[in-house]
């Protein structure tokens, strides 16, 4: 979906919320409130679960991030910087992904970047002497 598209209906749907209300805040019965994490997630997981799917702790979406950006082919070591991954969890969810990848893969995926991304985390594993599981 178009981001700024996204935006734009937000504040036509807040608008009236005071200038300064945090970005993401939203109009309730008793007038505004910020958008929190718990009140987010609340929102996601209940469209999910009415439409059949599991619900999700917030965490997914830093996994997620985490997934997507190797696949467009970012450098491991940028990636632990930018989602603040400050322990080998991070690899520990790459891993996973072996497994879960394939679930969500559509044949239109280009399998020699889908082994590129294997080469780079490889490269990765062995640059930071990290033992293989």
């Amino acid at each position: 979906t178009d981001p700024l598209k996204a935006l734009s209906l937000h504040a036509t749907v807040n608008s009236g919320i005071p200038a300064y209300a945090p970005l993401f805040s939203y109009k309730t019965s008793s007038g505004w409130e910020p958008l929190t994490k718990t009140s987010f997630m609340s929102r996601c997981n209940d469209i999910w679960v009415q439409n059949g799917f599991p619900s999700m702790p917030g965490h997914a979406f830093h996994i997620g991030g985490t997934t997507e950006l190797l696949l467009q082919g970012i450098n491991p070591d940028v990636i632990t910087v930018q989602g603040r991954w400050t322990s080998r969890a991070f690899l520990d969810y790459w891993r996973r992904v072996e497994s879960v990848l394939p679930l969500f893969i559509s044949s239109s995926v280009n399998i020699n970047r889908l082994q590129h991304v294997d080469a780079t985390m490889s490269a990765f594993v062995r640059r930071h002497n990290i033992p293989q599981i």
